[in-house]
């Protein structure tokens, strides 16, 4: 068995959940956390893209449009294939990537199965 296997055996079994709402710093705190990871990230698609300043709005707009593609990418094939996960993250995820599909799930299970 692989070391990697084991760490990822001892994470299933802890199953500990976070609620990162629940954080000892206030609101705007975790806004500008938010702001400074985001920050990083942009800087790293521009230094992908190249020193043209211009690129940092262009990186932003690659974010904002693919940030909830990659992580379904990074959790249905990168965490999941060793992990399990909750279903509602995944509906979720899916929710913000294919909104109009969200909506009609949810009215479906409203009309067929909520009754």
């Amino acid at each position: 068995m692989a070391e990697n296997d084991c760490d990822n055996k001892n994470f299933r079994e802890r199953r500990d959940e976070v609620y990162l709402y629940n954080s000892v710093f206030g609101e705007c705190y975790c806004d500008e956390l938010k702001e400074m990871d985001k920050h990083e990230i942009l800087v790293k698609i521009c230094e992908v893209m190249g020193s043209n300043p211009c690129n940092f709005g262009l990186a932003e707009q690659i974010f904002e449009n693919l940030k909830f593609d990659i992580a379904r990418y990074v959790l249905h094939h990168e965490y999941c294939r060793y992990n399990g996960i909750r279903s509602k993250l995944l509906l979720w995820l899916d929710s913000k990537i294919n909104p109009d599909n969200a909506r009609k799930l949810s009215t479906f299970i409203d009309k067929y199965l909520n009754t």
